[in-house]
């Protein structure tokens, strides 16, 4: 499931990651920042995640829930990987991936929205990456909706 919003000047878009489905196509190829919503993925799943989006050129991981710090970990590792590696893998042209992670949920989708920001590219899209199957989608949703009210939306 993909569901739009337009605040603070990104897009911002909600996809629930499901491995039936083909979620990955719902990603940008440029510009944007991924949250990565885990509270309890198996690491094979973390492992394609972390792979297809780098893939797709993202810029900026900020993860939440309870596994904020295991994801952000398994991605810093991801990347230093790809860039020791003899043969180059593939890393996105900008200089560095961007990676955070935040206990608070709220918060980490806030900062995600309004106050993240890189010199080396304009974030235009934030994708909110619901990995919980769903269970945390009432946190995500009133995190929206309160970024929504501070706009006056």
């Amino acid at each position: 499931m993909k569901s739009d919003y337009f605040l603070h000047g990104r897009r911002v878009i909600l996809i629930e990651y499901d491995t039936a489905t083909n979620w990955s196509n719902g990603l940008p190829n440029a510009n944007w920042l991924c949250v990565l919503a885990s509270d309890d993925r198996e690491r094979r799943y973390l492992d394609e995640i972390i792979s297809k989006i780098i893939a797709k050129d993202v810029g900026w991981v900020a993860t939440i829930g309870s596994q904020c710090e295991v994801v952000h970990d398994l991605i810093d590792e991801e990347i230093a990987f790809r860039q020791a590696d003899i043969e180059p893998l593939y890393l996105p042209k900008h200089d560095d991936i961007m990676t955070t992670f935040h206990h608070d949920f709220a918060d980490g989708i806030w900062f995600s929205i309004v106050a993240a920001h890189d010199d080396d590219f304009e974030i235009e899209t934030v994708v909110i990456l619901d990995l919980t199957r769903g269970a945390r989608r009432s946190d995500i949703d009133a995190a929206l909706a309160k970024i929504s009210e501070e706009e006056g939306h």
